[in-house]
């Protein structure tokens, strides 16, 4: 095992990330904001590392639409040639499941046996690259200790469903809410056109695929299967342990302490009588059995993560 503590004034973060992408079997990066600048930096290494077949996933936040979408198109256009590209963004606090900040700078390269962690403070821009006072620790190992507690963080972000791949009708939305908040952040806030299309945007979220399902789509799944076994209604009791029992045999990371509420909340936010604004008008409460459900016409048809 080796461990190094670097700022980049001793030397760039950006020349050992470059090193390890280019030799490496597998990479995973998750970063809080990535720009277009950065991936200049690492270009012909990630090139070099996926025409070698290696594997290759970046998330990359999308809190106080920092994350630019110049690198949002490149790597969606890159993913659609590139099927060992996988390309994830992490939706910002006021939609995610636990509302906190999305803010890690984790990078993890696989090489055999041989094992690269590092983290620190530097995101995937030019500066956080190579030019800003940065501070990264490094672990190369053979035998992972260090790595596979990096890993565990890195998966902890992956199977969530804040986590969605983006495509062109979402970048064409977030484009226009980026631009605004690069003129001015509190008029952005403010401004209800600007609103109304971070509104169509987190939407479409709802429909692009993801690394784990959404709590909605499990509960219509559960729902369907027993309509299937002969159950119109299903009791809310039943819905809690099919629900757990997919969670974790799926090893998704939501909150089991307040699950069962969570699940609730899903139901009335998108039950056929709900004021929600956001209601999709997916469930149906009986009228006989007091903690009942069943679907609407759209719940049955219902695709979306």
């Amino acid at each position: 095992m080796a461990i190094h503590i670097l700022s980049n004034l001793d030397y760039p973060i950006g020349n050992i990330i470059n090193q390890e992408l280019q030799n490496a079997n597998s990479a995973r990066i998750a970063i809080a904001f990535l720009k277009y600048s950065g991936l200049k930096v690492i270009e012909k290494s990630l090139d070099h590392c996926l025409k070698n077949n290696g594997n290759v996933e970046i998330i990359a936040g999308l809190d106080f639409k920092t994350t630019d979408p110049q690198s949002m198109r490149y790597l969606i256009q890159l993913q659609k040639s590139t099927p060992n590209l996988k390309f994830y963004c992490y939706g910002d606090k006021d939609v995610n499941k636990n509302n906190i900040v999305f803010h890690p700078k984790i990078y993890l390269f696989e090489k055999g046996r041989e094992t690269t962690g590092i983290v620190g403070s530097t995101n995937l821009t030019r500066g956080g690259l190579l030019t800003n006072f940065e501070a990264n620790v490094i672990f190369k190992e053979n035998k992972p200790v260090y790595f596979s507690q990096l890993e565990a963080i890195y998966n902890s972000v992956k199977f969530t469903d804040s986590v969605f791949s983006p495509d062109e009708e979402y970048l064409v939305g977030y484009s226009d809410v980026y631009k605004a908040f690069l003129q001015n952040e509190e008029n952005a806030l403010k401004d209800k056109g600007i609103q109304k299309t971070v509104n169509q945007i987190r939407k479409r979220e709802e429909f692009l695929p993801g690394t784990v399902p959404s709590l909605k789509s499990l509960i219509i799944d559960i729902i369907r299967q027993k309509n299937k076994e002969g159950l119109e209604f299903v009791p809310l009791q039943t819905i809690y342990e099919e629900a757990e029992k997919i969670v974790a045999a799926k090893n998704s990371k939501y909150k089991m302490d307040t699950f069962h509420n969570s699940i609730r909340g899903e139901l009335n936010k998108h039950e056929v009588n709900s004021k929600h604004p956001d209601s999709m008008s997916l469930f149906i409460r009986s009228s006989e059995r007091k903690g009942y459900y069943s679907l609407t016409d759209k719940g049955k048809k219902y695709e979306g993560r």
